[in-house]
């Protein structure tokens, strides 16, 4: 056969770049999320973010891990050795992120008698009110009128015609009362009437150091003084918050009965029945020098207008641990052990702290679990939270 007459070699196939592409895409997706899960601090609030979500809607990780296997039995079989290593490291680390929170998470929920559900991860609460029965002013302070959203049940009689007063969290310097209405909408389900407050917030040129707990304290006598024009007990006013928010149910509630603190307005009686604190820091000047987390440190300044070392009594007036005696109301502390906002050391401390004072006390330590982990309201670690808060205001709230 002359070269005339041979026929003409087949082109080699090109290899399509869509594999490598969709192989980039993933990984750096996924190394992306691995990272915010490993991190010690958070440098900034978009990698916090991720990292609450990623920890509150942990099993669904596992999607990325079918892609990669998807993608690591592609490159297997087109013989490509490179991208078949990286698709099967991160597939096996996105298991393992999946699998060791879960597992703690899960042994955690067996210690409280908490069975776990993968459909309420997509669910919100059952029944209750789904936002406020009206907004009222609580005060008016230095010209400003500080507002109040009350959710009233209508089943009152169900809980005892109890309360909670709720006070939001944010740095001390951000937020809103409106944040946090799942719970309240979990609460009111209950029968628990719930009167979420605005109080006064820090900016870069005002602290509010000498105002925020005040306001606190105010809108708790408020809610005292009003108590029949919303069919409540007067007995039965407990106090939440989570982080700057904890802190400041703690201090309006540890320093009820002292001159310390004063309230913003004129009122007979701060006092609440129990606290229920979501990782609030009880030392103020602790949590300044040992969290991983330069944003907190600085809105700590911003609040205090001042670091610990220009003002040390400052922070320890602020500071609820100062003010825990055995006169101190049953509390219960919920506190996140990968929080990398608020150290979790702070929570342990002030248990120890209510137990040397013979305060009726609950601490439950959550493996796995970032600040702000109740934003997600069906997540595994909320199910535990929201269980252990319904148990405790059962027996030192409602009953």
């Amino acid at each position: 056969m002359t070269s005339a007459t041979r026929p003409p070699a087949t082109p080699r196939r090109r290899r399509r770049p869509l594999v490598p592409i969709l192989l980039a895409l993933w990984a750096i997706v996924t190394v992306f999320i691995l990272v915010c899960m490993v991190l010690p601090t958070m440098p900034n609030a978009g990698l916090f973010t991720v990292s609450v979500l990623a920890y509150s809607y942990n099993p669904f990780l596992l999607v990325l891990a079918f892609l990669g296997a998807v993608l690591l039995v592609v490159a297997l079989r087109g013989r490509r050795w490179t991208m078949t290593a990286v698709a099967g490291v991160l597939t096996v680390a996105v298991i393992a992120a999946v699998a060791v929170p879960t597992a703690q998470l899960a042994a955690t929920a067996a210690e409280n008698d908490v069975a776990l559900s993968v459909p309420r991860l997509f669910q919100g609460p059952q029944g209750g009110l789904d936002g406020p029965s009206l907004t009222t002013t609580y005060a008016t302070v230095d010209g400003e009128d500080l507002e109040m959203d009350v959710w009233r049940p209508e089943n009152q009689e169900d809980a005892a015609r109890s309360a909670m007063v709720y006070v939001y969290g944010g740095g001390f310097s951000s937020g809103t009362r409106e944040q946090w209405a799942p719970y309240f909408q979990h609460l009111t389900s209950r029968g628990i009437t719930v009167f979420s407050m605005d109080y006064r917030l820090s900016t870069p040129s005002e602290p509010s150091w000498d105002k925020a707990a005040g306001d606190v304290k105010c809108a708790v006598g408020w809610v005292h003084a009003n108590a029949d024009a919303y069919g409540i007990d007067s007995s039965r006013v407990a106090i939440s918050g989570g982080s700057a928010g904890g802190n400041l149910a703690m201090m309006a509630a540890y320093s009820a009965g002292s001159d310390g603190v004063p309230s913003s307005c004129d009122t007979a009686d701060s006092s609440v029945r129990a606290v229920v604190d979501f990782y609030g820091p009880p030392d103020l000047a602790e949590l300044y020098s040992g969290t991983p987390s330069a944003a907190v440190a600085d809105s700590l300044v911003q609040y205090l207008g001042a670091t610990p070392a220009e003002d040390a009594e400052r922070y320890r007036l602020l500071s609820p641990e100062a003010y825990v005696d055995s006169a101190s109301p049953p509390t219960l502390v919920i506190q996140g052990t990968r929080d990398t906002g608020v150290q979790a050391s702070l929570s342990t401390d002030l248990a120890v702290q209510l137990d040397d004072a013979g305060v009726v006390n609950e601490l439950l330590l959550l493996p796995a679990t970032e600040h702000g982990f109740d934003a997600v309201y069906g997540g595994f670690a909320n199910q535990i939270a929201q269980a252990r808060v319904d148990r405790f205001l059962d027996e030192h709230l409602i009953g």
